[in-house]
């Protein structure tokens, strides 16, 4: 761990832990479950346990039943069985402490107890004893204080142990098989580096490079609302990798509710741009050309809805807030099942060599398309900007541009009605798309959207195809003018 501001490790900063802001403590500080309640979690069932037993070593029960009482606040929890029977543990302590009092004095009228009372009484002593002696036995988790996640319907089985949670980033394409894979492998090695521990494994998915394929130890909570499958294993008790997937669409719902959020994300940073500000509402987005930044607000995947409200409430659709500063935050899902989805605009890269355009968000590739060029190298090369979405274009000769197309300036992604000049170059310095592709790629590229002309590479790394874009386009489409009458176009052509 490298904290803010620190240029090199220290080999200290391993045994610390990060509870608040630049407190850092360490584990093996006598008051560090009371530090952990103070700065972290005040409800951390598993600090109240540790701190309960500290008070029953110490003889005070007053103490150690109000924090194993706190204990009880969270259910369901690893701690929740065995605070309970700790306190059942210290009142019978105390009547048994209270009757060996009247046995040693008794009173005038108060009669001694029979024989087989005394058997009774000896018999709980020894038993309390023996709890005594498991409880200082556990040994603690001091790298993450979490409370238990809730598995729902399902679950005939709950298992009192410490849970040791883990976090393992997934690719976006991983297929649920690998998922399962990779997660019994690695539970069957953490268990085994980790005897007499409950193994639990959060699958997120990450399109970070540089966290693909890890496991790592978790710190953060927050990264559990996030994760698409998780699996537990405790080889004391089960010898079964217990793997449970919480969005069974993920991998259909996932890509589509990134690319529906990004699309307008894209069109709202065009408007900003063209503007000075963020749109009052989103239905400024969708007018009549020029100001044809989209074609429609997409469908939200996870619920299927595309109603826009102004706070989150869970019920569908989407969230948009004008006053937001960045795009992420101004437009997202509204759907619990939807995790964090960061900000990747949607783009176009076109590779001269190959002959083929791709439309592109972060990881995701939503078309490909092959393409016509320029003659004699004479479409160029650099980063260009959506500034005109048309469909019909007028140029100075009939049929000039076919059905659609995108205006970068001097030159635009058009279609044709000479379907032979595809994959060649033959063109004035336009990029030439059959009518069919230009039709299907128009709607999921807004204005502003930026254009990267490459002699022979792609700018990203091979992206994830995703299937069934169509899905994001409403049944019902906003009625705009996209076809100017008295507009004439003087594209390359």
């Amino acid at each position: 761990m490298i904290r803010r501001n620190q240029r090199f490790r220290n080999h200290l900063d391993d045994n610390l832990i990060h509870l608040h802001k630049n407190f850092f403590v360490s584990p093996s500080d006598p008051q560090y479950y009371e530090k952990v309640i103070r700065y972290l979690d005040a409800n951390s069932p598993e600090a109240h346990f540790k701190i309960g037993q500290k008070f029953q070593l110490k003889g005070n029960v007053k103490r150690a039943v109000f924090h194993y009482k706190e204990v009880l606040r969270t259910y369901p929890s690893p701690f929740y069985s065995a605070a309970n029977r700790a306190i059942q543990h210290l009142d019978q302590q105390q009547a048994a402490h209270a009757a060996s009092l009247q046995l040693a004095f008794p009173g005038k009228n108060k009669p001694l107890l029979p024989p087989f009372m005394k058997t009774l009484l000896l018999v709980l002593l020894v038993l309390n004893l023996m709890l005594v002696l498991l409880f200082v036995g556990d040994s603690p988790i001091y790298k993450t204080i979490s409370k238990m996640k809730v598995w729902g319907v399902g679950s005939d089985i709950t298992y009192e142990t410490v849970d040791l949670p883990f976090v393992m980033y997934l690719a976006p394409d991983t297929k649920n098989e690998e998922i399962e894979n990779a997660l019994h492998k690695q539970a069957l090695v953490l268990a085994d580096e980790m005897p007499n521990r409950s193994i639990l494994i959060y699958g997120v998915v990450s399109l970070d490079n540089t966290n693909k394929g890890k496991t790592m130890l978790l710190t953060n909570d927050a990264l559990t609302k996030n994760a698409i499958v998780v699996a537990q294993y405790y080889p004391a008790s089960d010898n079964s990798v217990r793997i449970r997937f919480l969005n069974s669409e993920y991998d259909k719902h996932q890509p589509l509710s990134a690319i529906g959020a990004n699309l307008v994300r894209t069109a709202l940073e065009g408007y900003k741009k063209d503007h000075g500000e963020a749109p009052a509402s989103l239905e400024s987005l969708l007018q009549d050309y020029p100001n044809n930044y989209l074609s429609f607000i997409p469908i939200e995947a996870e619920t299927g809805s595309n109603e826009v409200s102004a706070a989150y409430n869970g019920q569908g659709g989407w969230v948009y807030d004008g006053k937001a500063a960045e795009p992420e935050q101004m437009f997202y899902a509204n759907a619990a099942g939807v995790g964090r989805i960061p900000y990747d605009p949607v783009h176009i890269e076109i590779n001269k060599a190959e002959h083929h355009l791709k439309l592109v968000s972060g990881d995701y590739i939503l078309w490909d398309k092959e393409i016509g060029l320029g003659a004699n190298g004479g479409t160029p090369q650099g980063e260009f900007v959506v500034q005109d979405r048309v469909q019909q274009p007028k140029g100075s000769h009939a049929l000039s541009y076919g059905d659609a197309g995108l205006g970068l300036g001097s030159i635009a992604l058009h279609g044709t009605y000479d379907e032979s000049s595809i994959g060649t170059d033959k063109s004035l310095g336009c990029v030439r798309l059959s009518n069919e592709d230009v039709q299907q790629l128009f709607p999921f590229v807004p204005k502003g959207t930026e254009v990267q002309i490459e002699a022979a590479k792609w700018k990203s790394a091979a992206g994830v195809p995703v299937k069934h874009t169509e899905t994001l386009i409403p049944a019902k489409l906003p009625v705009l003018d996209q076809s100017p009458e008295k507009v004439i176009f003087h594209w390359l052509g």
